[in-house]
């Protein structure tokens, strides 16, 4: 929790009051979407004021901003945890091992990036933030791409693994299809692992 909100230090109320805020931010963006969200929406949800609000927030985008910037650096944070891409079991069981890491995560933030795409505009703080996100996202995994798999250009199949990983967790998670979500992440690491690795799923023990 920031100690601070716009200059102004914030006592155990006040951060009581901001923790209550981002919460029923979080839960009316899941619910009805960026652009269907009202700052009395998540004023009623939060069970405080109007005036509360505002010394918290400039407003709703600033809400979903200070949102998203934390959903951002759990990202990135998972990002930077990608493992070596290498041929043989031990290096299949990695890319499982962080699959599931994101899908836990998609699991938790899943709702709010999709609110995030739907909110995105180039020139906006949250847009900005959403293509620096994006942009990070696919630089560290290119670069973890690069070394394993000369021939591929590893931008255009960071691109294409973010792709895969994101759209499995989606159906996954929300439920649109049946799929059990294990052998899906089992699926996926044997695509990932055998078209960068040329990677053999191991036998069952």
């Amino acid at each position: 929790m920031p100690p601070t909100v716009q200059g102004r230090a914030l006592n155990v109320r006040g951060r009581r009051t901001l923790a209550r805020l981002l919460e029923a931010g979080a839960a009316v963006f899941t619910e009805r979407g960026y652009h269907a969200t009202r700052v009395d929406d998540v004023v009623a949800r939060a069970r405080t004021s109007h005036g509360n609000f505002y010394l918290y927030f400039s407003g709703k985008e600033d809400l979903f901003e200070t949102l998203a910037r934390t959903t951002a650096e759990a990202m990135t944070a998972l990002a930077d945890e990608f493992p070596p891409l290498v041929p043989g079991p031990d290096g299949r069981r990695a890319i499982r091992d962080w699959l599931a890491r994101f899908q836990a995560l998609y699991a938790e933030h899943g709702a709010l990036l999709r609110a995030w795409t739907e909110a995105e505009v180039s020139d906006s703080g949250v847009g900005r933030l959403g293509g620096a996100l994006a942009a990070a996202f696919t630089d560290r995994l290119a670069a973890r791409i690069a070394p394993a798999a000369p021939d591929l250009d590893p931008r255009t199949a960071a691109v294409a693994l973010i792709a895969l990983v994101e759209r499995s967790c989606y159906y996954t998670v929300t439920g649109v299809t049946r799929a059990d979500p294990d052998a899906v992440l089992e699926a996926v690491a044997d695509g990932v692992h055998t078209g960068i690795c040329g990677g053999i799923r191991p036998d069952p023990a």
